[in-house]
């Protein structure tokens, strides 16, 4: 990971189909890191201090 790469979270509330697209379509951008996650309890990839950071 080169220092001027920007990291993108995309959030939805139960990262099953919004949050999980939008990282998908920009991950193949050059310069771009990305994850998805949740904001419910029970979502796919539950929002955290780990994800944020």
């Amino acid at each position: 990971m080169k220092a001027r790469d920007r990291h993108y979270l995309f959030v939805c509330s139960q990262n099953k189909l919004r949050s999980p697209t939008a990282e998908q379509i920009f991950a193949d951008h050059p310069g771009i890191e990305t994850l998805s996650a949740g904001t419910n309890h029970d979502a796919e990839t539950p929002l955290d201090d780990e994800v944020l950071r």
